[in-house]
């Protein structure tokens, strides 16, 4: 049976959440602890990982909440999770995830914290159930995958190890996200999102040109989890 005949057969069985019942929040922290040669690029991506996720995201998602450079410590980010799968009008809440990472660490604005403890933190505090899609964006995402899901998210999508690509995947990640670049009307899974937005060709290149300066660049995204979940479904 055809892979996109499968996916549409496991939609079937998931229960379906509507738009006003979803909420998105974006935690951007780049320029702060960045290398000091490319603080510019990280400005810009802090800017552009909101006002992208907002331009293509907003008319799909009851609200979108965003913490941004010194909003974005540990006790926010925890507090405004909690927030949100606590509110009663949120049966999905989906995360994506643009700080710095190392292998199983992730630096906030105010300090690093390893995935293994940031996930018990999320699983003592969020409200069960409610946690979905983790779009990781940190450098060494996949480090970061098992945090997340041990959390309660039900699938995480992150980098091999340091993340060069954001530029051309991110935007085809949200248009395809809600299903307009697939041509699709019920929403497109996270399996066939990430064939389409993190393509071999542009990402080789943006590898190449970051490995003039550093180490260890593979973008390669790894998917961890129930990749059949699209924006409309939850398992």
């Amino acid at each position: 049976m055809p892979s996109n005949t499968i996916n549409r057969e496991v939609e079937k069985v998931k229960a379906i959440v509507p738009v006003e019942r979803r909420a998105l929040l974006v935690v951007n922290c780049l320029a702060e602890h960045g290398d000091a040669r490319f603080r510019w690029l990280y400005e810009y991506i802090e800017l552009a990982g909101v006002g992208v996720a907002r331009r293509f995201l907003k008319r799909h998602y009851r609200a979108i909440y965003a913490l941004q450079d010194k909003e974005a410590t540990r006790l926010e980010f925890l507090s405004l999770l909690q927030s949100l799968t606590a509110d009663c009008h949120n049966e999905a809440v989906d995360l994506f995830f643009q700080v710095h990472g190392k292998p199983g660490r992730v630096r906030f604005f105010d300090q690093w914290v390893s995935t293994r403890m940031l996930g018990e933190y999320i699983r003592r505090t969020a409200v069960p159930n409610r946690l979905r899609l983790v779009y990781n964006l940190s450098c060494y995402g996949d480090s970061h995958s098992p945090g997340f899901l041990n959390a309660g998210f039900r699938v995480s999508v992150g980098a091999r190890k340091i993340n060069a690509n954001a530029g051309t995947e991110y935007p085809v990640f949200c248009l395809a996200w809600h299903g307009k670049t697939l041509g699709r009307s019920d929403g497109s899974v996270v399996n066939d999102i990430m064939r389409r937005a993190d393509r071999t060709l542009p990402r080789r290149i943006q590898d190449r040109i970051a490995s003039r300066f550093f180490n260890d660049v593979d973008s390669e995204k790894l998917i961890r989890g129930d990749g059949n979940i699209s924006i409309y479904s939850m398992p």
